[in-house]
Protein backbone atom coordinates (compact mmCIF):
# COMPACT_ATOMS: atom_id res chain seq x y z
CA UNK A 1 0.00 0.00 0.00
CA UNK A 2 2.73 2.21 0.58
CA UNK A 3 4.28 1.86 -2.95
CA UNK A 4 0.74 2.77 -4.08
CA UNK A 5 0.74 5.75 -1.83
CA UNK A 6 4.41 6.84 -3.31
CA UNK A 7 3.57 6.05 -7.20
CA UNK A 8 0.17 8.44 -6.65
CA UNK A 9 1.77 10.91 -4.87
CA UNK A 10 5.02 11.08 -7.87
CA UNK A 11 2.31 11.46 -10.11
CA UNK A 12 0.31 13.79 -8.89
CA UNK A 13 3.58 15.68 -8.43
CA UNK A 14 4.18 14.97 -12.21
CA UNK A 15 0.98 16.56 -13.00
CA UNK A 16 1.19 19.47 -11.02
CA UNK A 17 4.29 20.23 -12.46
CA UNK A 18 3.12 19.97 -16.27
CA UNK A 19 0.34 22.29 -15.98
CA UNK A 20 2.68 24.48 -14.20
CA UNK A 21 4.81 24.30 -17.10
CA UNK A 22 2.08 24.38 -19.70
CA UNK A 23 0.50 27.88 -17.71
CA UNK A 24 4.00 29.65 -17.51
CA UNK A 25 4.61 28.36 -20.80
CA UNK A 26 1.29 29.92 -22.03
CA UNK A 27 2.09 33.42 -20.43
CA UNK A 28 5.25 33.31 -21.60
CA UNK A 29 3.95 32.62 -25.20
CA UNK A 30 1.50 36.09 -24.61
CA UNK A 31 3.82 37.93 -23.38
CA UNK A 32 5.91 37.18 -26.57
CA UNK A 33 3.22 37.55 -28.76
CA UNK A 34 2.57 41.13 -27.03
CA UNK A 35 6.06 42.50 -27.35
CA UNK A 36 6.12 41.24 -30.86
CA UNK A 37 3.14 43.62 -31.87
CA UNK A 38 4.85 46.38 -29.88
CA UNK A 39 7.73 45.85 -32.07
CA UNK A 40 5.82 45.89 -35.11
CA UNK A 41 4.15 48.88 -33.56
CA UNK A 42 6.99 51.27 -33.17
CA UNK A 43 8.43 50.35 -36.50
CA UNK A 44 5.35 51.45 -38.45
CA UNK A 45 5.73 54.46 -36.15
CA UNK A 46 9.22 54.92 -37.40
CA UNK A 47 8.14 54.20 -40.85
CA UNK A 48 5.59 56.82 -40.64
CA UNK A 49 7.87 59.96 -39.35
CA UNK A 50 10.65 59.04 -42.05
CA UNK A 51 8.07 59.31 -44.68
CA UNK A 52 7.11 62.43 -42.50
CA UNK A 53 10.80 63.83 -41.64
CA UNK A 54 12.16 62.83 -45.60
CA UNK A 55 10.57 65.17 -47.37
CA UNK A 56 11.08 68.26 -45.31
CA UNK A 57 14.70 67.36 -44.88
CA UNK A 58 15.02 67.31 -48.48
CA UNK A 59 13.53 70.56 -48.78
CA UNK A 60 15.64 72.40 -46.50
CA UNK A 61 18.64 70.85 -47.55
CA UNK A 62 18.16 71.85 -51.15
CA UNK A 63 17.22 75.46 -49.45
CA UNK A 64 20.73 75.42 -47.96
CA UNK A 65 22.17 73.95 -51.03
CA UNK A 66 20.96 75.59 -54.18
CA UNK A 67 18.49 78.52 -55.42
CA UNK A 68 16.27 76.30 -56.45
CA UNK A 69 12.43 76.99 -55.20
CA UNK A 70 10.22 74.45 -53.52
CA UNK A 71 7.83 72.39 -56.25
CA UNK A 72 4.05 72.60 -55.10
CA UNK A 73 3.95 69.18 -53.96
CA UNK A 74 7.18 70.18 -51.90
CA UNK A 75 5.19 73.26 -50.41
CA UNK A 76 2.38 71.10 -49.78
CA UNK A 77 4.14 68.19 -47.75
CA UNK A 78 5.67 71.07 -45.91
CA UNK A 79 2.29 72.52 -44.79
CA UNK A 80 1.17 69.00 -43.65
CA UNK A 81 4.68 68.63 -42.05
CA UNK A 82 4.03 71.97 -39.96
CA UNK A 83 1.06 70.23 -38.95
CA UNK A 84 1.64 67.32 -37.83
CA UNK A 85 4.82 67.46 -36.82
CA UNK A 86 3.30 68.71 -32.80
CA UNK A 87 1.59 65.39 -33.24
CA UNK A 88 4.00 62.80 -34.30
CA UNK A 89 7.64 64.19 -33.21
CA UNK A 90 9.48 63.98 -30.29
CA UNK A 91 9.58 67.24 -27.97
CA UNK A 92 13.26 68.01 -29.60
CA UNK A 93 11.96 67.48 -33.04
CA UNK A 94 9.19 70.27 -32.15
CA UNK A 95 11.43 72.66 -30.42
CA UNK A 96 14.07 72.52 -32.89
CA UNK A 97 11.51 72.80 -35.53
CA UNK A 98 10.00 75.47 -34.15
CA UNK A 99 13.25 77.59 -33.92
CA UNK A 100 14.32 76.97 -37.29
CA UNK A 101 11.07 77.78 -38.39
CA UNK A 102 10.44 81.21 -36.41
CA UNK A 103 14.29 82.15 -36.95
CA UNK A 104 14.21 82.31 -40.91
CA UNK A 105 12.10 84.65 -41.74
CA UNK A 106 14.07 87.38 -39.41
CA UNK A 107 17.43 86.70 -41.56
CA UNK A 108 19.49 85.41 -39.11
CA UNK A 109 23.61 84.90 -39.75
CA UNK A 110 23.68 82.21 -42.28
CA UNK A 111 26.10 80.60 -39.09
CA UNK A 112 22.69 80.10 -37.19
CA UNK A 113 20.84 79.18 -39.68
CA UNK A 114 23.47 76.40 -40.21
CA UNK A 115 23.25 75.38 -36.68
CA UNK A 116 19.10 75.89 -36.46
CA UNK A 117 19.12 73.09 -39.50
CA UNK A 118 22.00 70.74 -37.81
CA UNK A 119 19.88 70.91 -34.58
CA UNK A 120 17.02 70.19 -36.33
CA UNK A 121 18.65 66.82 -37.86
CA UNK A 122 19.91 65.55 -34.58
CA UNK A 123 16.72 65.59 -33.01
CA UNK A 124 15.26 63.76 -36.49
CA UNK A 125 18.33 61.42 -36.32
CA UNK A 126 17.30 60.68 -32.31
CA UNK A 127 13.65 60.64 -32.97
CA UNK A 128 14.19 57.78 -35.82
CA UNK A 129 17.06 55.93 -33.97
CA UNK A 130 19.28 56.25 -31.10
CA UNK A 131 18.17 58.83 -28.19
CA UNK A 132 21.58 58.63 -27.12
CA UNK A 133 23.31 59.44 -29.78
CA UNK A 134 26.35 61.09 -29.15
CA UNK A 135 27.33 63.18 -32.64
CA UNK A 136 26.76 66.79 -32.46
CA UNK A 137 26.31 69.48 -35.47
CA UNK A 138 29.51 69.20 -36.40
CA UNK A 139 29.62 65.27 -37.76
CA UNK A 140 26.04 65.82 -39.45
CA UNK A 141 26.97 69.18 -41.30
CA UNK A 142 30.70 69.02 -40.87
CA UNK A 143 31.17 68.27 -45.29
CA UNK A 144 29.31 71.43 -45.87
CA UNK A 145 30.54 73.96 -43.32
CA UNK A 146 33.93 75.41 -45.17
CA UNK A 147 32.27 78.91 -44.40
CA UNK A 148 31.50 79.29 -41.25
CA UNK A 149 32.93 82.17 -39.52
CA UNK A 150 33.19 80.92 -36.00
CA UNK A 151 32.74 76.96 -34.94
CA UNK A 152 31.79 78.11 -31.57
CA UNK A 153 28.56 78.79 -33.39
CA UNK A 154 27.84 75.55 -34.08
CA UNK A 155 28.77 73.72 -30.81
CA UNK A 156 28.20 76.15 -28.15
CA UNK A 157 25.16 74.57 -25.93
CA UNK A 158 24.14 78.29 -25.22
CA UNK A 159 22.14 79.15 -28.33
CA UNK A 160 21.38 82.50 -26.58
CA UNK A 161 24.56 83.34 -26.16
CA UNK A 162 25.51 82.23 -29.56
CA UNK A 163 22.85 84.72 -30.73
CA UNK A 164 24.63 87.10 -28.65
CA UNK A 165 28.33 86.85 -30.12
CA UNK A 166 26.47 87.33 -33.59
CA UNK A 167 24.66 90.27 -32.62
CA UNK A 168 21.56 88.59 -33.99
CA UNK A 169 17.88 88.55 -31.07
CA UNK A 170 16.14 85.61 -31.66
CA UNK A 171 12.18 86.11 -32.43
CA UNK A 172 11.86 84.01 -29.26
CA UNK A 173 13.59 86.42 -27.07
CA UNK A 174 11.59 89.33 -28.75
CA UNK A 175 9.61 91.64 -25.79
CA UNK A 176 5.82 90.55 -26.19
Amino acid sequence: MTSIVVAVIAAVASITAAVVAGVFAMASRRHELRVQRADAARERNIEDKRAMYGPVVDLLDRMFTTDDLPTAEEQEHKRRFDRWVNVYGSDGVVAAYGRLMQALPHNPPADLQFRLYGDFLLEVRKDLGDPASRIGVLHILGPRLNGVGDPRTLTDPDLDAVCGRLGWTPPWALPK
